[in-house]
């Protein structure tokens, strides 16, 4: 699914003022994705700043930028003002404003560092973000999709959770202009998200106009040799990393996720030595499982006994993942399950850098699979397909720039 840029405004807004909350994943949401899974993390250089707790130091460094726009040397009354107009919808200035600081988050610039040449990419790509965003609002316009009174109701509790955030309203409204916001532009991008939702359930996924047919998708995964089922016997590195003595002490009454949380945060703090040494039990431990499967003992016993991905515990995953050559696992766990043949084993381990040894069964998909998983498949799919849609329709948007648009340098906006 794309990223919405509401969500990302709200949860930014929310970490600004929640010192409690802490910035980093619970050990419990790093490990819940699958070690097979190669996803690589976004990281937010977050550049706003607190304006309700901290020392008297961070409370000079704030600054709460008056927004700004200057036309041949002159400051303009931005007031109603429209800059560009997408497919018959207007964008004011505080909207464009807003989408332009986030694209210069993007390039990692500030705006006393763009520069003469820079900045048309800066405005193209400003725009582009904007139509990429607003392809919602099209969609659910061709569709007749809008908010009803509930969703409005959603849009408002989400405002007043941010505002309920801070100790008054001179704060929260300080906290805006941090982040280039109005009220009025937080409430458009909640208002979008929660349009979104509803174009997402009702076109994009689920038989939608947008969506996969059903019975061709289903043709698709059991016959076009795109996708193979696999399970597998993951014995990581960190595996072998030792824990300090109070969480050894209840380490038996987790659940994977979390053994694995904690395994992991122990070994990142290793030097390069014993990690080493923690590889090379890996490694022991892999070949005695390896040895096992290969002497014909029950795959499935052994994943519970040896196993340390927790998506192979989930319901979803029980009956074993699903997926394509370009699905988000690492390289050479795809290379070897699509080298298997049904119901293969490797006979030697499988080895990727970052995390460990991969023992890998290749299982048929057959009926039975695809009548108990077919429906998650088939999200999933559209989901991956949204971007190609969105890509599409944003071709079909006409752009129109105001005059005030076609007069911009790189020094109008602050």
């Amino acid at each position: 699914m794309l990223k919405r840029l509401s969500a990302f405004t709200l949860s930014l807004l929310l970490a600004a003022v929640c010192f409690a909350g802490c910035g980093s994943s619970s050990s419990s949401d790093s490990a819940a994705t699958s070690a097979a899974s190669d996803s690589s993390a976004a990281t937010t250089d977050s550049t706003g700043t607190d304006s309700t707790g901290g020392d008297a130091s961070s409370q000079e460094q704030v600054t709460h930028p008056e927004a700004s726009l200057t036309i041949d040397g002159a400051q303009v009354d931005t007031k109603d003002l429209i800059m560009v107009t997408i497919d018959g919808m207007d964008i004011d200035f505080d909207t464009f404003r807003y989408y332009y600081y986030y694209v210069l988050s993007v390039y990692n610039l500030t705006p006393d560092q763009v520069t003469e040449d820079a900045f048309p990419d800066i405005l193209k790509n400003t725009v582009n973000q904007l139509k990429q965003e607003y392809v919602t609002r099209k969609i659910a316009n061709e569709e007749k999709i809008e908010l009803d009174e509930e969703d409005q109701k959603t849009v408002e509790n989400d405002i007043n959770t941010i505002k309920g955030q801070y100790d008054s309203e001179e704060a929260f409204q300080q906290s805006m202009k941090d982040y280039y916001l109005t009220e009025d532009v937080l409430r458009s991008l909640e208002e979008m998200n929660a349009l979104y939702q509803k174009v997402f359930a009702k076109v994009l996924t689920n038989g939608g106009k947008y969506a996969a047919d059903a019975k061709e998708f289903r043709k698709k995964v059991k016959e076009s040799g795109d996708y193979v089922r696999a399970k597998h016997i993951l014995i990581p590195y960190y595996s072998q990393a030792e824990l300090d003595e109070q969480t050894q002490s209840q380490f038996d009454s987790l659940d994977l996720s979390m053994k694995s949380g904690y395994k992991q945060q122990a070994y990142s703090q290793l030097n390069d030595e014993d990690q080493e040494k923690c590889k090379t039990a890996a490694k022991k431990i892999a070949d005695d499982v390896q040895k096992k499967v290969n002497d014909g003992e029950d795959f499935d016993k052994l994943i519970k006994d040896y196993g340390w991905d927790p998506g192979m515990e989930s319901e979803a995953n029980k009956d074993g993942y699903c997926f394509t050559k370009d699905s988000s696992f690492v390289q050479e766990f795809k290379d070897a399950a699509f080298a298997l043949k049904e119901n293969e084993v490797t006979s030697e381990l499988v080895e990727n850098a970052s995390y460990g040894y991969f023992i890998i069964k290749r299982l048929p998909i057959d009926d039975e699979f695809l009548d108990a998983h077919l429906d998650s498949l088939l999200l999933e799919y559209d989901k991956g397909n949204i971007k190609e849609t969105y890509n599409k329709l944003m071709e079909e948007m006409e752009v129109k720039t105001s005059e005030t648009y076609d007069k911009l340098t790189y020094q109008s906006i602050k």
